[in-house]
C-alpha cells in the first residue's frame, strides 16, 4: 500500500441482492468479519448500506435449501458499479458445512474459522449463470439486467442445471469482492496482504487427513451392527454421521456484572446543573470462561417508562447483532447500572464504543466517564445499554467412561 491513509479511508458503498436460499452479509478483512450489513431469509431483493476501506472485502455468506433453485445475484456501487458474474475479482470458498435452514446460520465466528482455511486452500472461481430476467430464475426488476447469477458448482450433481438446481454444492459458501474494485481510481495503489496462517485448520497434513477421515466413515458406516455406549446421554447421541446427529446446546444466558460508581460524598446528588466524573466497572464473575471482546456500544438516557424515547440529542437505536444485551437500570438506586447519553441537557461522555477488551475468570474493569447536566428537567430517568461481546471461551476440562457390550459365542 503506497498510500496507506488513503487506503484504509472508509467510503460508503451501496448494494442490492437476492439468494436462493439464504444469505448474511458482512464487511471484513482478510482475516475477519468485521461487521454485518444485511441478511435474508426469502427471495426478495435486499437493499443496504455500509462503509469500508479499500482494503476489505464484502462477503456473502449462502446456503440453500438443497431444493428449488440456487443462486446469487448482486449489483454493488461505489464510484463505479459492478454486477455479479461479469466482474473476474468475484471469487467463493465452499465450506463443506452444510446449513439448510433460516432458523440455523452461520455464525461469524464459524465464517471467519472458515476464511482461514480459504486463504490456505485458495479461493475458487465462481460459475456463471444466467442473467437477471431469464429463466430458470425470476425476474428482479431493482436489479440491473447485466448482473447474472452465480453459485459454486462441487461437481458432484451431474444434471444438466447443476449447480443452478437444487443441490448441496458444499454448502455454506462464502463469495467475496473487493472494496478496491469499487473505487477503481481512489484505491489503485492499495492491496490486500491475504496471509496462509497454518493454525492445523488448512495444512497440506490436514486435507490429507480429511481424506482418510472420509475412507474411514465408510468402512464403518459398511458394517452391520452399532452398538452405543452405556454412559452415552441417550437424548444428545443419534445415529453417527447423520443429520439427527448435531444439535444445538441450551445453555444458560452468560452476561457480564455492570455497576456505576458515583458520587463524591453520602450527600452528593445527580443536580439539574452538576459535573459529575463517573466511573462504569464490568466484571466477569465466571471463574471458567472468558468474555472476549466486551464492548458498550451505544449508551442513552430516557425518562423513566419510555424506553424507547431518546431525551435530547441521544441516538437510542439498539444495534442488532449476536451476543447483543441490553439492560436497564435506573440512575440512583442502589444497584445502578451501566452508563448513559444525553437529553437536552444531560450528556455521558463518551456515548459510545467504550471498550473494555477481555475480561478473564473473575475480574473487573472500569472506564471513566463525565455526567454533565445544565438546566436539566428534574424527574426519574432510565438507562440504556447495549454491548455485544466478540466471543465468549468456557474454559472446562472433562474425563468420562463409557462401555460397550459385546458378546462373545462358542466357535
Amino acid at each position: 500500500m503506497k498510500n496507506k491513509e488513503n487506503c484504509q479511508q472508509t467510503r460508503l458503498i451501496k448494494g442490492i441482492y437476492s439468494c436462493d436460499n439464504y444469505a448474511d452479509v458482512y464487511i471484513g478483512n482478510c482475516k475477519e468479519l468485521t461487521n454485518k450489513i444485511a441478511d435474508s431469509s426469502t427471495l426478495d431483493a435486499v437493499q443496504f448500506e455500509a462503509k469500508a476501506s479499500c482494503d476489505q472485502f464484502i462477503y456473502f455468506v449462502c446456503w440453500s435449501d438443497n431444493g428449488g433453485l440456487n443462486g446469487l445475484l448482486a449489483e454493488l456501487h461505489g464510484a463505479n458499479t459492478v454486477f455479479s458474474g461479469t466482474h473476474a475479482k468475484w471469487e467463493v470458498f465452499p465450506t463443506g458445512i452444510n446449513f439448510s435452514t433460516p432458523q440455523t446460520r452461520p455464525s461469524a465466528q464459524l465464517v471467519n474459522t472458515e476464511l482461514k482455511k480459504a486463504h490456505c486452500k485458495k479461493w475458487k472461481a465462481v460459475t456463471k449463470g444466467v442473467s437477471n430476467g431469464n429463466r430458470p430464475f425470476r425476474a428482479y426488476p431493482k436489479i440491473d439486467k447485466s448482473a447474472h447469477f452465480i453459485w459454486y458448482d462441487s461437481g458432484k450433481d451431474s444434471s444438466a442445471g447443476a449447480p443452478f438446481q437444487g443441490f448441496n454444492h458444499d454448502e455454506f459458501l462464502i463469495f467475496r469482492f473487493p472494496i478496491s474494485e469499487l473505487f477503481a481510481k481512489e484505491c489503485h495503489d492499495c492491496t490486500h496482504d491475504c496471509e496462509c496462517v497454518d493454525d492445523c485448520h488448512c495444512s497440506v497434513c490436514a486435507a490429507a487427513i480429511g481424506e482418510e477421515q472420509k475412507v474411514l466413515k465408510e468402512q464403518a458406516l459398511g458394517k452391520s451392527f452399532l452398538i452405543k455406549g452405556k454412559e452415552n446421554n441417550s437424548r444428545r447421541c443419534k445415529t453417527p454421521y447423520s443429520e439427527e446427529t448435531c444439535s444445538m446446546l441450551d445453555l444458560p444466558t452468560l452476561e457480564p456484572c455492570f455497576y456505576l460508581h458515583w458520587g463524591d460524598g453520602k450527600r452528593d446528588q445527580l443536580e439539574s446543573r452538576d459535573q459529575e466524573v463517573v466511573y462504569i466497572t464490568a466484571c466477569n464473575p465466571y471463574g471458567n470462561l472468558r468474555f472476549r471482546g466486551l464492548t458498550i456500544t451505544n449508551i442513552s438516557i430516557v425518562p423513566k417508562g419510555q424506553s424507547g424515547t431518546v431525551v435530547g440529542n441521544g441516538n437510542a437505536v439498539v444495534s442488532q447483532s449476536t451476543n447483543v444485551h441490553t439492560p436497564i437500570r435506573t440512575l440512583g438506586k442502589e444497584n445502578a447500572t451501566i452508563v448513559s447519553q444525553v437529553n437536552n441537557t444531560i450528556q455521558l461522555i463518551p456515548s459510545r464504543l467504550i471498550h473494555f477488551g477481555d475480561l478473564c475468570g473473575c475480574t473487573c474493569a472500569s472506564q471513566e466517564l463525565h455526567l454533565l447536566t445544565e438546566n436539566a428537567t428534574p424527574q426519574d430517568y432510565e438507562i440504556l445499554v447495549d454491548y455485544c461481546i466478540d466471543q465468549i471461551e468456557i474454559n472446562q476440562d472433562n474425563t468420562g467412561k463409557t462401555r460397550f457390550p459385546i458378546t462373545v459365542i462358542k466357535s
